[in-house]
This record gives structure tokens, C-alpha cells and sequence, in this order.
């Protein structure tokens, strides 16, 4: 680890963005939680589909496979129970969220055609306590009114009939539980530590953390630097503000390093 304190420096956040400067951690703890934001962060996605008509162009495995990948506002997330420890038997209140669609084209329209989109999905949980809706369908005073997503197109006379239950998982079990539309950092702005080699360097593009004179376009190399500085970006897929993401990141990460810290005292006790 690097020798001075760990410390934190937000500096931009919007609504489904953060950036914030890490220091005083080392490349591998960065990582670390890089991965944890990407990949153990719980959210809610809809994982069981039951289609009762489906007469559009589109099959059934088609359609589960676009209302699993609709990012679901997922703040009561933490509360939920993940159905693999729930005692119900088929989804319930505590691990679970209902979703109904039932449209159809009329024959008369005018167009004689239409597009079914995520806000035609009718949640079981949608109140002021708390919401579980696709993301394009919320509006506050963060969140601007967005385009709704696309689902499947009905001709006239054609029809869409589905009940599906969206569950708590995490993006290691598929990626439609991953909160994030990505996650990055820069390390080595200047490119002192040379874990890149560029062979032109003044071809590529200047960092905005560099601190060179526009007439240098690499640092001098340094054999020993170390990476104690981290300028991380998290974009979040609005199922979670990007401040939750690295809040409960953060808690994830400590409850696994202290469980492997106790595991270890338990073998130096052996």
C-alpha cells in the first residue's frame, strides 16, 4: 500500500455520473474496487417471464431476452431478499417485483401500427416510498423525462400478453444486474511509471490530469514511482445514482476483506 492515508476527492457528479480522485491505495486495492462496482453491486432485473399471447414478428425467447436487459430503478434493492435464500417458493413480496403488459393494435387505428415500450410495464411497486420502473420512466428533479425503450413493434389486430417478476442478482451472475454503463481510472497521466510504451508519443492525446508544459508530452521515466493516485470515472445505467455505487462498492469491499481477515486468524490459530 502506499504510504500516505487514504483519501477521496470528489470532484463532478451528476445525476449518472461521478468522478472522484482516490489516493493513498494501491493499484491492485483500485481494482478491486473497480471490479466490486462492476460486478457486485445488487440491482433488480426482470429474470422470469411468463407469456400468455405473443403475436408479434418477434419470438418469445426474443422478448424475455429485451425486458431482461431494461435497467429497473433498483434503490429498495438493499432490501430485497435474493429468491436463493427467500423460503417462498415461486417468488413473493420480499424477493420479487410483478410486472404486467397486456397491449394490443387495434384494427382501426389510424397507422394500424404501434410500439410497445418499457413504460407500458405496470410494476407492483410504485409509490412514493419507494419505486421499482424502468429507469426511462422515472422523472424528478435529476432525472429529465428520457426516450422510453423499445421492446417489440404490433401491426393491427396483433397482441402482447406477458407477466414477468424482476429479481435481486448482481452483475457476476449476468450482466443485466451490472449497475454500471462503465468504470474506469487513470493512474499515470504523464506516463512516468512507462507501463505503456508510446512510440510517438506527441501523436497521442493529452490527459486532463496532465501536468506537463504543452511542449513535454511524457514525463520523464521513473523507476521509483509508484501508483498512489487514482482518477476514476463511474457512469451509472440509472439503476442506481453513481454516490450508491461506490457507497455500497465500498461496503462490499470491506465485508469481504474482513471476512478474509477472520478466515486467516482462524488458520494462525490452527
Amino acid at each position: 500500500m502506499a504510504d500516505q492515508p487514504v483519501s477521496v476527492e470528489l470532484t463532478d457528479l451528476t445525476a449518472d455520473e461521478a468522478k472522484f480522485v482516490l489516493r493513498g491505495c494501491d493499484l491492485p486495492m483500485a481494482n478491486a474496487l473497480r471490479r466490486v462496482m462492476i460486478s457486485e453491486v445488487p440491482t433488480m432485473a426482470i429474470d422470469w417471464v411468463n407469456i400468455e399471447k405473443n403475436t408479434s414478428v418477434l419470438h418469445d425467447e426474443f422478448i424475455s431476452h429485451r425486458l431482461g436487459l431494461i435497467p429497473l430503478t433498483s434503490q429498495l434493492a438493499r432490501k430485497m431478499e435474493y429468491t436463493r435464500y427467500c423460503n417462498c417458493d415461486s417468488g413473493c413480496g420480499e424477493c420479487s417485483v410483478q410486472f404486467v403488459l397486456d397491449v394490443k393494435c387495434d384494427e382501426d387505428k389510424d397507422n394500424r401500427k404501434m410500439a410497445v415500450t418499457s413504460d407500458m410495464l405496470q410494476s407492483s411497486i410504485n409509490e412514493e416510498s419507494g419505486r421499482v420502473i424502468p429507469v426511462t420512466s422515472q422523472v424528478s428533479d435529476t432525472y429529465e423525462q428520457a426516450e422510453d425503450i423499445l421492446i417489440t413493434k404490433l401491426c393491427a389486430g396483433q397482441q402482447l400478453k406477458l407477466t414477468a417478476l424482476a429479481y435481486k442478482g448482481t452483475g457476476k451472475e449476468h450482466a443485466k444486474w451490472n449497475p454500471t454503463a462503465g468504470v474506469a481510472f487513470e493512474y499515470d497521466p504523464d506516463n512516468a511509471l512507462r507501463h505503456t510504451t508510446f512510440e510517438h508519443p506527441e501523436d497521442w492525446p493529452r490527459s486532463e490530469h496532465s501536468k506537463l508544459p504543452p511542449e513535454q508530452h511524457q514525463a520523464d521515466y521513473d523507476p521509483n514511482a509508484k501508483a498512489d493516485t487514482f482518477y476514476v470515472t463511474v457512469e451509472s445505467t440509472g439503476a442506481l445514482p453513481p454516490q450508491e455505487i461506490v457507497e455500497d462498492a465500498l461496503d462490499t469491499l470491506y465485508q469481504k476483506l474482513n471476512d478474509l481477515s477472520v478466515q486467516l486468524e482462524g488458520i494462525t490459530e490452527e
